[in-house]
């Protein structure tokens, strides 16, 4: 057990308290809010994915939630995803765009909405990008915070192999459960970074996917394509599927223990993916590159509290974004929502069955030296860089899913609904 783990589980002790088991009359539902790293929507089995990666969230999604078929977060890496997330704003709204970047400390985030509503806010996170002192401990009377551990100079190598698992974050989540103030309701958001890289799952999680019969090689993300085999490429999607197959087991025991609390049933539960992950689609793996599909597309679903009229297992077709998320949980729990948000709630989306179509904007700046952003529909793609006033990139994703026909290159003449994207691509910060 390292230092970092002992530290952590040793905080659980030395703050528990003691309160009683009685169910209060209280206002508004409990919220569970649980972010997964790097998962794309694609390894989960309720997804379609071949690999029994997701049993627990797959039942979950199943008898308990309404799933979202399509989600596009704010980018395609934790700092602006996260940020949106917790704002519904776009990252050029809320500047959380790099960790040593100014951001906009006026955005008003989600926790801080329901702390004003009275509700108690409590986080818990593994990956230390989305830190205090970067500004995610924005509105909650606790912040569970990996980077406290970390010296202000360690590498992102160091990060990525040395964060809290998944159990211990279940843990720490299950004590926060015991421990609540019983007369408010509890907001309660956990960030499992499991499945982030370097993908190393423990035993016996490291070979359960093993198809080569070989385990997973360090720092294979890092790989330049010219370096990387077939049977890399396959010990590497390999281990990330163990990855994710232990974090929901670990998710799994969060889920009994908020069944078990007096206030279980009524819970809103949220299980999300912050980002996706390539693996040398074009060349190069990880996330934050660019703005394709396999860098984008999350899972999401939320279990409604009982009453409200939406059927657990129905599946929402077409996109949203994860700029409605907070708006949504708002809405959801009886809480008004910030009129500088520009996210919408999805609950009539979830009782309609379908989304409505409306734009996603998503970004992604690569050290600060390329900035790169996207307007996404359910038919079509327009990226662009440098002064945001014409597509460098532009893609039919009913005819070319894969992305690999660039419109612009090929000089094809843009549809209508494709220049109608343009306008979007210009931030308000540039």
């Amino acid at each position: 057990m390292n230092a970092r783990t002992i530290l952590l589980g040793a905080a659980l002790l030395t703050s528990a308290v003691t309160t009683g088991e009685e169910k209060p009359t209280l206002t508004h539902p409990d919220i569970l809010f649980i972010l997964i790293d790097s998962i794309k929507a694609s390894h989960l089995g309720c997804y379609g994915y071949g690999r029994n990666t997701t049993p627990n969230i797959d039942r979950f999604a199943r008898e308990e939630c309404v799933r979202f078929e399509t989600v596009i977060p704010g980018g395609s890496w934790t700092v602006p995803a996260v940020m949106t997330l917790f704002t519904a704003l776009t990252a050029d709204e809320h500047r959380r765009v790099m960790p040593d970047l100014p951001h906009d400390d006026r955005a008003v985030t989600l926790a801080e909405a329901l702390r004003g509503a009275g509700y108690a806010t409590v986080g818990i996170t593994a990956n230390p990008m989305a830190s205090r002192r970067f500004g995610y401990g924005k509105g909650f009377d606790v912040w569970d915070d990996y980077s406290a551990a970390l010296s202000p100079e360690a590498g992102m190598m160091k990060i990525a192999s040395d964060y809290p698992k998944g159990l211990l974050i279940s843990r720490m989540g299950a004590s926060r459960l015991k421990r609540r103030d019983p007369a408010k309701p509890l907001f309660l958001f956990l960030f499992y970074m499991d499945p982030h890289w370097d993908f190393y799952p423990p035993p016996p999680y490291d070979m359960k996917f093993a198809s080569t019969g070989k385990g997973p090689i360090r720092n294979a993300w890092a790989m330049t394509a010219d370096k990387v085999t077939p049977e890399i490429r396959q010990r590497t999607l390999d281990a990330y599927d163990g990855e994710i197959a232990y974090c929901d087991n670990a998710i799994s025991n969060l889920l009994a223990s908020v069944a078990a609390t007096p206030r279980g049933n009524d819970t809103i539960v949220v299980i999300a993916g912050d980002h996706g992950e390539s693996f040398w689609e074009r060349g190069f793996a990880s996330h934050g590159n660019h703005l394709y599909d396999e860098e984008l597309k999350v899972p999401l679903m939320i279990r409604v509290p009982k009453g409200r009229g939406l059927k657990p297992g129905g599946v929402v077709k077409g996109q949203v974004g994860g700029i409605d998320l907070a708006p949504t949980l708002l809405d959801l729990a009886g809480v008004p929502v910030p009129p500088s948000w520009k996210g919408r709630s999805l609950v009539s989306t979830m009782e309609r069955g379908t989304s409505d179509g409306r734009p996603v904007v998503t970004e992604t700046r690569v050290r600060d030296k390329l900035w790169q952003r996207a307007v996404r529909t359910d038919r079509w793609k327009v990226i662009a860089i440098d002064d945001f006033t014409k597509p460098v990139e532009a893609y039919d994703l009913v005819a070319d899913p894969g992305e690999t026909n660039n419109l612009v290159r090929a000089g094809a003449s843009l549809p209508k609904e494709a220049q109608d994207l343009i306008p979007h691509l210009k931030p308000n910060e540039k």
